[in-house]
């Protein structure tokens, strides 16, 4: 088994497609650029091209991944240099990797996401006072976010465990710059806008919501109790190559 791990990214040009879009825009330009990409079989085989955790319509991202199995061995620096020549504009492959050796689905390692977050607030005197937010927000007992499961009944759960991180990066008049580190993966996930609503206590404090930015600066899965790219746990394989 031949797989290509392949870091890209997603912009403002196609912030607003959805993840199911963004798989067929990939697998359209690894067919337009001629990759040899493994099947699966049966009657109505498909190309085994697998991905992360799906990133929110309207969001864009440096930290985006896509795992390709391919027939045969092929050059990291070509690959990336062909698919580059023929995605759509937006999408950009930043990094790629490939290794022989057999790897757990690219879904299942992914433990945390990175995410810098702009938020417009209406009132001065709350952002100027968003620090003393954060530190109040996290020193809550729990956090709890109520949902509605798949049969419509609403459920209640603690995300405050999977909220690793807010950082203050800047304010500029009404607009406050974070980080946030969450949890996210098929196992714990944490939407950074439903941590932003926490946080704001929109009965509170109005926000912007067309002027809200979120940007995924990066996914990272775990090993050895350390947070590394899911590229970095492919170079710590043997049998690989960097671009």
């Amino acid at each position: 088994m031949i797989i290509a791990r392949i870091k890209f990214s997603k912009g403002e040009e196609v912030k607003y497609i959805s993840h199911l879009d963004l798989q067929r825009a990939f697998q359209r330009a690894l067919r337009r650029a001629e990759i040899d990409i493994a099947y699966s079989k049966g009657f109505n085989p498909h190309p085994k091209v697998s991905f992360a955790t799906a990133l929110s319509v309207g969001m864009t991202s440096d930290g985006e991944y896509v795992d390709v199995e391919l027939n045969n061995w092929q050059n990291g620096k070509e690959l990336t240099k062909k698919l580059n020549g023929v995605l759509a504009k937006g999408i950009k492959i930043l990094d790629c990797v490939v290794s022989d050796e057999r790897q757990p689905s690219l879904m299942s390692t992914i433990k945390m996401g990175l995410y810098q977050i702009s938020i417009h607030t209406k009132d001065k005197k709350y952002t100027l006072g968003i620090n003393s937010r954060i530190k109040e927000f996290l020193s809550q007992d729990k956090i709890i976010e109520e949902r509605i499961n798949k049969r419509g009944k609403k459920t209640k759960r603690d995300i405050k465990p999977l909220i690793k991180s807010i950082i203050l990066l800047n304010i500029e008049d009404n607009i406050i710059s974070l980080e946030m580190q969450l949890a996210t993966g098929s196992q714990n996930n944490v939407k950074p806008e439903i941590v932003i609503k926490k946080l704001v206590n929109n009965e509170e404090t109005p926000i912007i919501y067309d002027f809200l930015k979120i940007h995924r600066v990066e996914l990272f899965t775990e090993m050895n109790g350390k947070y590394i790219s899911p590229i970095d746990l492919f170079s710590e394989k043997p049998g690989r190559e960097n671009m």
